[in-house]
């Protein structure tokens, strides 16, 4: 039997609604005492970067009256019938207690930050690990038919697969219309009506970006792109991730099938690790992997996420500084001074440092689901997945 759709009662919709509202307090409360950063379009998100609701925020002057509603709500979302719901929120309510306390000045340590907001394994891959990703991207490298050490093979790759910074708009245009006509295909119909416009943007600290509400997907033009990694960004970003994800979970809270807090998104929460764990798996929901190069890809796109876990992880936990974290990412992700640059900025703010772990754990999470799923299971997987808020384990409760 599918866990399809979770299953909605009144009490948890009324209990969702008041959820909604703390959230939007403490999201303007947190605002109020924001410091000018060094990073703009990190900070101006806040704590919710996007709400599609029309509720009122509660009104608070201190974080202890955060902190008192939330431990509250937390009591009497034990009440409600749903076991994959009831789970989902004690873990959700949890990381906001946990980000409140840490706001409200609270000595956490990373490792704890990582666990207590996101609710995944804090621990950082191994030498062996990252060893295997290497030997397997060799591997991969060898079968195209590129000679010599991988560091040699990968920059023959990337020159060979690389996208012009003159056509990058406009390829993006393609890519993105040709990912939407299979979502509409194979998984959402509801997304024919939808567009996106790629815009290229310089000086910020991340790769691609998705403002759903604009309509837009932003890409980091200081970096340069194989055509697969666009393809990546492209699947993660829009068409079948985060565009696709937060218009279905839209129109299900418009119909009153989802609860509120589907229409909220949160930094640095247990929903975190699924929302970005979406992103990373959509090329594979649409079967955009066609290639070797795409394969290629694949590989190389784990080693980045991981490698981004592991440098924010030395950072935060291990003390390490900024030149012995860009020789790990030199070493091991090859990355390009460019790209490790705004690496470093991504990782090195307050807010978005344990964050950085929702990719591959998430990615992790929903991969483990899917990949065992017969071709019979998998709509059903999807209405579960975008219609039903989730956590790195609730999503793993899927049947």
């Amino acid at each position: 039997m599918s866990t399809q759709t979770v299953g909605f009662e009144a009490l948890d919709l009324k209990l969702s609604r008041d959820y909604t509202k703390i959230v939007l307090g403490m999201d303007e409360f947190y605002r109020k005492g924001l410091s000018s950063g060094t990073e703009a379009s990190l900070d101006r998100e806040g704590l919710v970067p996007i709400n599609l609701t029309n509720e009122s925020a509660n009104q608070y002057t201190s974080w202890n009256g955060i902190l008192s509603d939330l431990e509250d709500l937390r009591t009497r979302f034990v009440m409600i019938q749903s076991e994959i719901r009831r789970n989902y929120m004690q873990q959700q309510i949890g990381s906001l207690i946990t980000l409140a306390q840490w706001c409200s000045g609270k000595d956490i340590s990373f490792r704890e930050k990582v666990r207590g907001l996101l609710y995944v394994n804090e621990n950082p891959f191994s030498l062996g690990e990252r060893n295997h990703l290497h030997n397997r991207l060799d591997q991969l490298l060898s079968k195209k038919g590129l000679k010599g050490s991988l560091v040699e093979k990968v920059k023959q790759w990337e020159l060979s697969q690389n996208v012009p910074s003159k056509q990058i708009e406009s390829v993006l245009t393609e890519l993105l219309a040709q990912a939407k006509e299979r979502v509409v295909q194979k998984m959402f119909k509801e997304m024919e009506d939808v567009t996106v416009t790629p815009v290229v943007l310089t000086g910020v600290p991340y790769s691609a970006y998705c403002d759903y509400v604009g309509g837009k997907m932003y890409i980091n033009g200081d970096l340069s792109y194989t055509y697969e990694s666009l393809k990546h960004l492209v699947a993660h970003e829009s068409f079948p991730g985060h565009t696709t994800h937060m218009r279905i979970r839209e129109l299900a809270v418009q119909t009153g099938d989802t609860p509120l807090d589907a229409a909220l998104v949160i930094t640095n929460t247990a929903s975190s690790t699924v929302f970005e764990g979406i992103g990373d798996n959509g090329i594979h929901f649409i079967n955009w992997v066609e290639t070797i190069d795409d394969e290629i890809y694949q590989v190389f796109q784990e080693i980045k996420s991981i490698s981004g876990l592991n440098a924010a992880h030395m950072i935060h936990a291990e003390q390490k500084s900024d030149a012995e974290v860009a020789s790990f990412l030199r070493e091991f992700a090859f990355g390009e001074e460019s790209w490790i640059l705004s690496r470093l900025r991504f990782f090195k703010h307050g807010l978005r440092a344990p964050f950085i772990y929702s990719y591959w754990r998430g990615n992790e999470a929903v991969q483990e689901v899917y990949r065992k799923l017969p071709e019979t299971n998998k709509q059903a997987f999807y209405q579960f997945l975008y219609k039903n808020m989730l956590s790195a384990d609730t999503v793993k409760q899927f049947r």
